[in-house]
């Protein structure tokens, strides 16, 4: 089973991480981890590295992209100059080959403002994924952390080829009294996915479950829902991609369900943010 190409929405305004993201996109919030920090995308496209994905296509704001081409590909050569001039030349080396390891390629996608949802970034990106039959959908502000160097993403894509669903749909296991707060998987005994029960009230809540952490690996099956999500109007001009997922769940698709085994982390609010950078220093990776 091979992804080539995952799509990454990181045009959210942030409003949780207000008013660091006056100046800074959502997506490039710092975690400290000891002596390095990193960006929260940077554990993101790590994992795509070493799941064997070969292109990221990032659904972004114009700022967005400016700063992940900074991070990601070229270095922004007023800082290189600086950097040189104090005779820095080292860690322009090391930055350099920093960036070489992910071996991978990056476009970008300029997302209007005017619209919303998790539906759209795979709606406009369509046309980029011409000749590819399947795709992996990542949200922007979290990330899964293995400490043993391995790749969540990579786990989720064998598991796709053995179960031979049409798609698969990553979660995160809560405590029952949590469920209510999140998207809540429903399953049937053999992991397969029933429906997505966005806050469901506690009383249909399974005693272990998973939620939704708006990971997902998606076939070409997924496009006429997704299609029709984009015709429907729902007031407020947001379209998430869980309904085009119910849709096609409806209409037999089969989603198999992926519960995560690394940690996951929100790196949407301060809290999130801190909760991350306390753990990775107490739990390094043993490599990269």
């Amino acid at each position: 089973m091979n992804v080539e190409t995952a799509i990454m929405p990181v045009a959210g305004a942030g409003t949780r991480v207000f008013p660091s993201t006056t100046s800074i996109e959502k997506c490039m919030m710092p975690v400290y981890a000891g002596e390095q920090t990193r960006p929260i995308i940077d554990f993101m496209v790590e994992d795509c590295a070493l799941a064997g994905i070969k292109r990221v296509i990032f659904v972004t704001t114009e700022r967005g992209q400016q700063q992940l081409s900074d991070y990601f590909e070229n270095i922004n050569p007023n800082l290189q100059a600086q950097l040189k001039r104090l005779g820095k030349d080292d860690i322009i080396e090391e930055e350099t080959e920093r960036r070489k390891a992910f071996g991978l390629s990056f476009e970008y996608i300029i997302q209007p403002p005017t619209k919303y949802g998790t539906a759209y970034p795979p709606y406009i990106a369509r046309e980029h994924l011409e000749g590819e039959d399947r795709f992996a959908l990542m949200g922007g502000d979290d990330f899964v952390y293995r400490d043993d160097g391995t790749s969540e993403l990579e786990e989720a894509i064998k598991l796709w080829g053995a179960a031979g669903t049409d798609h698969v749909i990553m979660g995160n296991r809560v405590s029952k009294a949590e469920g209510p707060k999140y998207g809540v998987l429903q399953v049937d005994d053999s992991s397969a996915l029933i429906s997505i029960d966005e806050k469901p009230p506690i009383e249909h809540v399974p005693e272990d479950p998973v939620v939704n952490i708006s990971r997902y690996l998606l076939s070409d099956a997924i496009w006429p829902y997704i299609e029709e999500e984009m015709s429907n109007d729902r007031g407020k001009g947001e379209h998430h991609i869980t309904y085009p997922i119910n849709q096609a769940l409806a209409n037999g698709q089969t989603f198999q369900v992926h519960p995560v085994s690394g940690v996951y982390m929100d790196g949407g609010s301060f809290s999130g943010l801190l909760s991350a950078s306390l753990y990775i220093s107490e739990h390094p990776k043993i490599s990269r």
